[in-house]
């Protein structure tokens, strides 16, 4: 059988990985502002022309005498995601493929490999769902059953308040750890590496939780900073154009700040992972990627 203790062992560094992130943002920070504005502006321009002159009914809004529909979701949802994908593969492409010469034009242009990163985020979002369901449902279940099987009405064994409490938290836990998981498969996509979903999972073992760590202590800065400007924002009268603008500039530019550090995060643990790939058979033996490398 052969060793493969050496691979196993592997571990990505939380601190020097936050280092690299941060180290590379700030050097790279005139090309995610070049990169960044044209969806920045883009979707800010078109939210705003949606709802102040279309009529457009936030999802989230509960104004207004008519509730949203799926045209409103579809409407305000789809030009974000469809952004989001062009910027994703194109500051995926900036920190993994860092000798490729390109213009803000062609790493935003739509084509084939960002039809691909979208049906892939899609496809791991839902195997995520999928994955978590399975054991959130069998403990919603098992609390279920217990309460009916006590048949006390007064002093159920299990508080349902509680149980919804540890079952959202688990869910909401085990969620991410499986999709940032699979969220390699993502850089992996963005840079045309010859990997499968299920070589980039092997890729990752034994990381995940170091994975969601890093992610998170790299997002948790500009996140706390958008969530302070949503609770500021929030008493600001709505339904102004220029106002509008102002604010939703703002959001948006702190929302691509969140994805542009989740982004980096993922392709350093991604370039760091592949450090196990010599010493690995997984991705030596027949069939994988690269046994000829």
């Amino acid at each position: 059988m052969v060793n493969i203790s050496t691979s196993d062992e592997f571990r990505l560094p939380v601190f020097a990985s936050l280092k690299d992130i941060y180290g590379f943002l700030w050097s790279s920070q005139r090309d995610l502002v070049l990169i960044a504005v044209i969806p920045i502006v883009g979707l800010t321009v078109y939210r705003v022309a949606a709802i102040d002159l279309f009529g457009a009914i936030e999802p989230a809004s509960s104004d207004g005498p008519h509730p949203p529909t799926l045209l409103d979701v579809f409407i305000l949802y789809l030009p974000s995601i469809l952004l989001y994908t062009m910027f994703a593969v194109a500051w995926h492409r900036r920190y993994l493929m860092r000798g490729e010469a390109t213009t803000v034009w062609s790493a935003l242009r739509w084509d084939l490999r960002k039809t691909r990163f979208l049906f892939r985020s899609i496809l791991i979002w839902l195997i995520a769902v999928a994955i978590v369901s399975v054991p959130i449902v069998l403990l919603t279940i098992f609390g279920v059953v217990i309460n009916f099987a006590a048949a006390s009405e007064a002093s159920p064994p299990v508080d349902v308040a509680t149980l919804s409490s540890v079952v959202t938290l688990a869910a909401s836990v085990m969620f991410f750890v499986v999709y940032l998981r699979l969220s390699l498969w993502l850089p992996v996509t963005a840079s045309d590496a010859p990997f499968s979903l299920l070589e980039t999972v092997r890729l990752g073992r034994g990381n995940s939780w170091r994975l969601m760590v890093i992610v998170f202590g790299a997002e948790i800065g500009p996140t706390v900073v958008l969530i302070i400007l949503g609770m500021l924002t929030h008493a600001i009268p709505q339904g102004i154009a220029t106002i509008d603008l102002i604010v939703g500039l703002a959001r948006n530019a702190l929302a691509y700040a969140v994805l542009a550090t989740g982004i980096t995060a993922l392709s350093v643990a991604y370039d760091r992972l592949l450090a196990r790939v010599a010493t690995d058979p997984l991705y030596t033996q027949d069939g994988m990627p690269f046994m000829n490398e």
